[in-house]
């Protein structure tokens, strides 16, 4: 076989019907970090030409945009609803509208603006190249479009929109009406006041027979419901209250409680003479006059408070002082008082 027979283009040095040799498959090849070419259409990041949205971006941006300002007005709108007297079928479509626009402005932005597309990296060694900050963001911005940082209209925008339904959030609060302060730990008793009956007319120590009870009033606060004591003549001897409080009870006879039930509220406007205790009507509580009107029956668990009674120079009973403890139901800081 003579040399015309020979494979034309071999190599020297190459053996005879084998192909040059060139990297392996799979070997990485070193050099630079290559990139494919982002999609037909991608928007071009700081790495590329122009850095500017396509036509159908800025279209979807301003929808966007639409959306957030429509969430804006209407938590600004709340305001001036609520403020104006309020009327709760505007309030509803004014919420509607706040919620609707925030939720279709951020579905709108994370589905068209930061749509994800493939996006292909050789490999390479694993060994800092130059410009590899640079081949970095570019492959994020193939992936995630612009950078959310380059949309700053889109996140003043969102900043407006989040800012308009903080404040739409408080309007409940401001519905709570005023905080109640100490008006749950005092009432109308004042040191000095005289007791009056539910006409107005001022009492003395004639004016209940033994074992006879009606309801008091601090002078000019008659029919005040946190005020209503219940004054109760027993026979002289019988009480079993502490010194300090026995010495508010004039002559020893004349005892004052408070007429809320500890329970509920309810008026205890129930008094047994023969058991000399107090009955509410509501739930059966029963309190012991004789013993400070401590509850032995019932839901009620703390007594009745006591109002400290004496006499003025005229002899008509006054009040030398508030109950001596908050009056009806218990409440979540009662004991401080």
């Amino acid at each position: 076989m003579d040399d015309d027979s020979q494979q034309a283009g071999t190599p020297a040095g190459t053996p005879e019907g084998r192909a040059p040799a060139g990297p392996r498959a799979g070997s990485a090849p070193a050099g630079p970090v290559r990139h494919r070419e982002p999609p037909v259409g991608a928007p071009a990041g700081p790495g590329r030409p122009g850095g500017r949205l396509t036509e159908e971006q800025r279209h979807v941006e301003r929808r966007v945009l639409a959306c957030f300002g429509v969430t804006t007005l209407a938590g600004i709108g709340l305001f001036f609803v609520y403020f104006s007297g309020g009327q709760t079928q505007v309030e509803g479509v004014l919420w509607a509208a706040a919620l609707g626009g925030l939720g279709i402005g951020i579905g709108l932005w994370g589905n068209q603006l930061l749509g994800a597309r493939e996006a292909v990296e050789e490999r390479h060694p694993l060994r800092s190249q130059p410009g590899a900050q640079e081949a970095l963001e570019e492959a994020f911005e193939e992936e995630l479009g612009p950078l959310i940082r380059r949309r700053s209209v889109l996140l003043r925008a969102l900043a407006a929109a989040g800012g308009a339904i903080g404040l739409a959030l408080l309007l409940p609060v401001l519905s709570l009406g005023p905080a109640p302060g100490n008006t749950l730990k005092v009432t109308g008793w004042r040191r000095g006041l005289r007791a009056v009956d539910e006409n107005g007319a001022p009492l003395t120590l004639n004016a209940l027979p033994v074992d006879g009870f009606i309801t008091v009033y601090p002078e000019g606060e008659v029919g005040r419901a946190d005020s209503q004591a219940l004054l109760i003549r027993v026979p002289k001897g019988l009480l079993r209250l502490p010194p300090a409080a026995l010495a508010a009870v004039p002559d020893g006879e004349y005892v004052a409680y408070s007429k809320l039930c500890t329970h509920a509220g309810c008026p205890v406007g129930l008094y047994r003479a023969q058991e000399r205790s107090l009955l509410c009507p509501c739930h059966q509580s029963q309190f012991n006059v004789l013993n400070g009107a401590k509850p032995y029956f019932g839901p009620a668990a703390r007594p009745l408070p006591q109002l400290p009674l004496g006499l003025n120079q005229q002899g008509f009973l006054v009040a030398l002082g508030d109950f001596d403890g908050p009056v009806g139901p218990a409440f979540w800081d009662r004991s401080k008082s």
